[in-house]
């Protein structure tokens, strides 16, 4: 039986248990939010390290169960890729929840097609919905939004990051393969 009377902040995370998701969850916990992990494998939420954590089970694939894990969440944080899967089915169950959507995608047409496809009815519903919140996504727009401070524009501005190591996780891998065998 799980209990949510609380006056924390409830965020959920789809795909908590897979590598990204599981530092989300941490840092939400971190900041004493109430932490709704929601995955496909029930093996893995039972597993799950925090015990603290809300455990729901859900797949992008099943309307309904996106929906019953997002009941009584304010926002959901989608870590679940390849996010050309799962973006569009999150979001839409964050529609129809009334719920604030970010994702960590890093497929700029994904993140194109996700603003595109729910601008409207984010703003109809009064909530946000905000793909590619990622490190690459998010940091480089923080840093442009600083560096700019109250200018009006510029004419270009350029963001390289350098990474000394990279461990691709599996959803990047799915996401890489799928790419280059459309090419």
């Amino acid at each position: 039986m799980e209990s949510m009377t609380t006056a924390k902040p409830v965020v959920a995370v789809v795909g908590a248990t897979g590598h990204t998701g599981r530092f989300v969850v941490a840092e939400l916990l971190r900041r004493e939010m109430t932490a709704v992990a929601i995955a496909r494998n029930p093996a893995a939420l039972a597993a799950f390290p925090h015990f603290e954590v809300v455990r729901r089970q859900a797949t992008v694939d099943h309307a309904a169960s996106l929906d019953r894990a997002l009941r009584r969440v304010q926002a959901v944080i989608n870590c679940a890729g390849p996010f050309v899967d799962t973006a569009d089915a999150v979001a839409g169950a964050a529609m129809r929840a009334g719920i604030h959507y970010v994702d960590v995608c890093a497929e700029q047409e994904t993140a194109r097609m996700t603003l595109k496809k729910f601008e409207e009815p984010a703003r109809q519903a009064g909530v946000a919905v905000v793909p590619s919140m990622a490190f690459y996504g998010g940091f480089a727009d923080l840093v442009v939004s600083a560096a700019l401070d109250d200018w009006y524009c510029v004419d270009s501005i350029e963001i390289m990051i350098g990474l000394d190591s990279w461990h691709p996780t599996r959803g990047t891998w799915a996401t890489i393969d799928r790419r280059a065998s459309a090419t």
